[in-house]
């Protein structure tokens, strides 16, 4: 049945070239409110970006998985208490005898110092351990803020700049910054919906973006991959641009959606069942593979085409400008002779 459907639906037409301007409607929607976001609220920065407190709690017994869990919920529990909402909590070690460290980020107007040492009371009261058990690690700068940062964008850079030399030898110019039009959409969708769902980030966030960028290129290039064959077949030779690249994401589109459900199968069950630090990666690697594949289907083809039609349209008008100067030349050469031999005669 299911077959069926997907049989009767491949054989209907496509027009995504024509009908551009309306798949473009939903990704600026997203960047205005992104955009709205940010300016109000700016990005929810973790520990990475921040700095803030290391408490370190170390079981001095064999704990199972569910002992485990529920002292990680007190744990959490005492740091909502203390107002904290952005922490991170990192087991070190196997459950005999594991290490938990606790960051958190710092809360303004508050003695940090001060915060620490009753945090340190608190759990050592609710988990049932001796003060001993429980240290203050100290302070943590803002290890990505600058150098982290810095290195992102240069990464993202310069794959992007031999993304670009890549595509454009082994196609076109054209195929190239379509390409790379489409990516920094990937990128900035990304950024966006992590803003609107106050997604928290840190370091990983940094590397799902780096991991997007290498990701969402490959759907586009095996479209573009297609259209150059269709550009060759002579059975399309009287087709135009836009209804061959029309036909190049039909044939494309099941090898694409396939590729991403399965991809998205595999970090959906990562975000449902992994830990916080998991969490602050895949999510982001989710809304990635969302528009990284709207993306190659929706927009980068199109660009491709308006881009090779505009151009195509550029070397007609230069060649019909040219055949006209030839032509008034001609003529004008015909008059000085028509006019010499009139006056020889």
């Amino acid at each position: 049945m299911k077959s069926t459907r997907l049989q009767n639906f491949m054989k209907k037409d496509f027009h995504i070239v024509n009908n551009f301007k309306y798949f473009i409607i939903a990704p600026i929607l997203i960047l205005i409110v992104g955009i709205f976001v940010l300016g109000f609220a700016g990005f929810n920065l973790g520990l990475d970006f921040t700095g803030g407190t290391v408490i370190s709690v170390a079981f001095e017994q064999n704990v199972t998985n569910a002992e485990y869990k529920e002292k990680e919920s007190m744990i959490i529990s005492v740091l909502k208490d203390h107002g904290i909402t952005k922490y991170t909590l990192q087991k070190q070690g196997e459950n005999s005898m594991p290490t938990v460290s606790i960051k958190f980020q710092d809360v303004k107007g508050v003695d940090m110092e001060e915060l620490a040492e009753t945090i340190k009371t608190d759990l050592a009261t609710r988990l049932e351990f001796d003060e001993d058990q429980i240290t203050n690690s100290g302070r943590i700068g803002a290890s990505a803020s600058s150098k982290l940062l810095t290195n992102a964008l240069l990464s993202v850079g310069l794959a992007t700049l031999f993304i670009l030399i890549y595509i454009a030898i082994r196609f076109e110019l054209y195929s190239g910054l379509s390409a790379i039009i489409a990516l920094l959409h990937d990128v900035i969708i990304m950024c966006s919906l992590v803003a609107i769902f106050r997604i928290q980030v840190n370091s990983s966030f940094i590397a799902a973006v780096i991991t997007i960028v290498g990701y969402s290129i490959n759907n586009t290039i095996v479209i573009f991959d297609r259209v150059r064959e269709n550009l060759r077949k002579e059975s399309y030779s009287t087709y135009t641009n836009a209804q061959i690249v029309d036909i190049s994401i039909k044939d494309t589109i099941t090898r694409s959606l396939y590729t991403t459900i399965t991809t998205l199968l595999a970090v959906v069950m990562l975000a449902i069942i992994g830990v916080s630090d998991i969490r602050e990666f895949v999510i982001p690697i989710i809304f990635g593979l969302i528009a990284g594949t709207y993306s190659s289907i929706f927009l980068a083809p199109s660009l491709w085409s308006f881009m090779y039609r505009r151009n195509k349209d550029k070397k007609l008008l230069k060649l019909q400008n040219k055949n006209n100067s030839n032509s008034n030349t001609s003529t004008a050469e015909e008059d000085e002779v028509v006019e010499e031999d009139v006056v020889n005669s």
